[in-house]
């Protein structure tokens, strides 16, 4: 800043030409502000607005995956579970060979392994399956064994209730869900071929032994459920003498969609360098979450289900972009409206800039003085984006999905970056135009 000097010889006062004096600075700048409190707030507001709709997005899209992926649990497992000897294919010429007599399962008491691997949040739900064949009203029908409602004891955490209604929401039963061992569901095909409904009460017979059980509901699958009678596991695994056992666990996991690194690991895993390697690992991709419940689980295969898994990939492939995409026009909007607002204000503050330059003050100064005013302006709507920004995501979310929103601290540090990058770039221009001007000419009115 400017600084007028000691009376000299001949009376009149010295100018300092050295540059801004510190609380000469400060009280420029407070003053600019006071005198322009309309111009000021009106910038903040630019910027606060601006940026509000920007972290909104942001707050979106950093909970829509996770939501997405959740509603799109009704395409069913995405990860299957099945003894590792089953999972072994072996042909030749053409054919499949299978060991006469001998049939592998999984251990029921292994499951709770599930809710303990690494990536045990990203479980959402699993069902065991175990299928046989029984004999119901002289003919013989399938008799399908899975949870339903089913409380799995965790060690240092709150029982975890999951089952068929959860792994398949597709699943739709008239009338009630299987709530004891006495109960089950007849599909649809079968109940109308037999003439069955809620109510009824059925004797199902298998080479080891019976039991009578009543109907509480109709399950429509659009599979070969249809034309099965389906049971709680504890039914089917006493009517198959296979205590304990069962033939295959479904699997809704929370994942990742795929990329190149995830399908490079697919290809040939040894491609992969230590970093790829641990990047992977500590990816929730449909793969390495597999792996993860293969370890977990003695004797077992997980392998992806990769219908659901590349449909869900898909989709959340194609919303990730979509929201990129609209968050970077409304970053460049008002990026763009925010300069015309601190663009005019500069522009009219020429006068001033020439009267300054004209007694001595240093271009840097000049260009110190508007750029802190930015710099405050920035960080001031960007403290207000931050807060306001995630409200907005969060309503979005609710009226988009039903859901509650998280809040992401990140957010509350990125948008004053942001307000104090966009203030600062948007001011940059004007005023090195401004302080590159003739200054005589302008105070002259020309």
């Amino acid at each position: 800043m400017w600084r007028v000097g000691p009376t000299g010889s001949h009376g009149a006062r010295t100018i300092n030409v050295n540059g801004f004096d510190s609380i000469m600075f400060f009280r420029m700048l407070i003053e600019s502000f006071v005198r322009r409190r309309s111009r000021k707030l009106l910038a903040v507001a630019a910027v606060w607005i601006g940026l509000s709709l920007v972290i909104g997005l942001l707050a979106l899209g950093l909970d829509v995956g996770d939501k997405l992926n959740r509603e799109m649990r009704s395409f069913g497992a995405n990860i299957q579970l099945q003894p590792a000897e089953a999972a072994v294919d072996v042909r030749v010429g053409g054919y499949e060979l299978v060991a006469p007599g001998r049939t592998v399962y999984l251990d029921e008491a292994d499951l709770p392994r599930l809710k303990q691997i690494f990536w045990r949040n990203n479980i959402l739900a699993f069902a065991p399956r175990l299928t046989t064949q029984a004999r119901l009203a002289g003919r013989s029908v399938p008799l399908v064994g899975t949870w339903f409602n089913h409380h799995v004891l965790l060690e240092d955490a709150d029982p975890f209730v999951t089952g068929a209604a959860e792994v398949f929401p597709y699943w739709q039963a008239r009338g009630a869900w299987p709530m004891n061992p006495e109960s089950c569901l007849v599909g649809a095909a079968l109940a109308q071929e037999l003439d069955l409904g809620p109510g009824d009460r059925v004797e199902l017979t298998t080479d080891q032994r019976s039991t009578s059980v009543r109907i509480v509901g109709v399950l429509t699958s659009g599979k070969d459920e249809d034309e099965a009678i389906v049971a709680p596991l504890s039914v089917v695994q006493r009517l198959a003498g296979l205590p304990g056992k069962v033939a295959e666990v479904q699997i809704s996991a929370l994942t990742t969609p795929e990329n190149k690194l995830a399908e490079r690991y697919g290809r040939d895993p040894q491609s992969l360098t230590p970093a790829e390697y641990e990047r992977w690992v500590c990816t929730p991709y449909p793969g390495s979450v597999a792996a993860d419940i293969q370890n977990a689980v003695p004797g077992s295969s997980a392998r992806v289900v990769r219908r659901v898994a590349e449909t869900q990939g898909a989709v959340l492939g194609r919303i990730d972009g979509l929201m990129l995409l609209l968050g970077i026009f409304v970053l460049i909007a008002s990026t763009l409206s925010i300069m015309g607002v601190l663009s005019s204000a500069v522009l009219e503050r020429r006068g001033e800039v020439a009267l300054l330059q004209a007694v001595g003050a240093h271009r840097a100064d000049v260009l110190r003085l508007f750029l802190t005013e930015a710099v405050a302006i920035g960080l001031a709507g960007g403290v207000l984006a931050a807060l306001t920004g995630q409200v907005l995501g969060g309503w979005l979310l609710r009226v988009i999905f039903d859901s509650a929103s998280e809040p992401h601290g990140v957010l509350l540090i990125l948008a004053p970056l942001l307000g104090l990058l966009i203030a600062v770039a948007a001011s940059v221009p004007p005023v090195w135009r401004t302080v590159h001007q003739q200054a005589a000419r302008l105070l002259r009115g020309v």
